[in-house]
């Protein structure tokens, strides 16, 4: 068993500011299928903008062969194992203003090693605290997973709404160009949304990989756009990767017995397989 103690002590300290172009970027990443016109009016950061900002300007020779900084520094080393962004949970405690300088605090929060049977696999929590004027405005728990670089989920989940009204559906699919724009806005540099070779040859997937935090923002556009809401909870888990150019089908649902929560889900479109599922509560 690995000790990682002295990991649960190192802290990251980021500051940006929370530009409107930035998010106009992220807007037009859709070409018109988001609507923030609420939000930008009041200069209000939609929920989930968050992960447009505060991003690593890092030299080459910091990065690793996955894109992503090298190991060994803020996470374990970890050799052997790829990166999965495995979901979050947020906390909106106060409303953002776009154009602040803003600052994140990030930590390592817990590491569970949950290896067997000769796979490594380990979950580690990262905190992330967010300021604006020295007052906490989100919290948030992102869940990362690393497992065995060949490691590939065969289990299938298919989607079961039991208690729940559907409020809104629809149909989508995020394209090489989405993939390519998203990761430049957020300057992204891990392989598996835009490097095909790599992402077949060394990580064993079968086509381009959607970025999680790109999921979760348009999920949280689409419960945006229910009259009254406001969140003040959310949380995600990805249980199977999004494919580029996959057809999927995006739910926006009530709970009946409790109707100040919501979920969403992300399935495939003709095998109804779910690969996304949030959760959230209405203030």
């Amino acid at each position: 068993m690995k000790n990682f103690d002295n990991y649960l002590k190192n802290k990251k300290i980021m500051k940006d500011m929370l530009s409107i172009d930035k998010a106009h970027m992220f807007c037009n990443l859709f070409k018109n299928n988001i609507d923030s016109n609420s939000f930008f009016k009041k200069k209000l950061l939609p929920f989930g903008w968050h992960w447009l900002y505060f991003t690593e300007n890092l030299s080459l020779e910091s990065i690793g062969v996955d894109g992503h900084p090298k190991r060994g520094d803020f996470f374990p080393a970890l050799n052997g194992c790829k990166r999965m962004f495995a979901g979050s949970e947020i906390f909106f405690l106060n409303k953002v203003f776009l154009n602040n300088l803003a600052s994140k605090t990030s930590q390592i929060s817990n590491i569970e090693n949950k290896s067997k049977d000769n796979r490594k696999i380990f979950f580690i929590t990262v905190k992330n605290i967010f300021k604006v004027k020295n007052k906490i405005v989100l919290i948030e728990n992102q869940k990362i997973v690393f497992v065995d670089q060949d490691y590939k989920s065969k289990k299938k989940i298919i989607e079961k709404n039991d208690g729940y009204t559907i409020l809104s559906k629809k149909n989508f699919c995020f394209n090489n160009i989405m993939l390519f724009r998203y990761s430049s806005i957020t300057y992204n540099s891990h392989r598996i949304h835009y490097d095909i070779d790599y992402t077949k040859k060394e990580e064993g997937y079968k086509n381009l990989l959607v970025h999680g935090p790109l999921l979760a923002s348009y999920a949280l556009e689409q419960l945006s756009l229910i009259k009254n809401i406001d969140l003040d909870f959310f949380e995600f888990k990805m249980l199977k990767s999004v494919i580029v150019n996959e057809e999927i089908t995006l739910k926006v649902l009530k709970d009946i017995v409790h109707p100040k929560k919501f979920k969403v889900t992300i399935v495939n479109k003709h095998s109804n397989e779910l690969k996304f599922i949030a959760t959230c509560n209405n203030k």
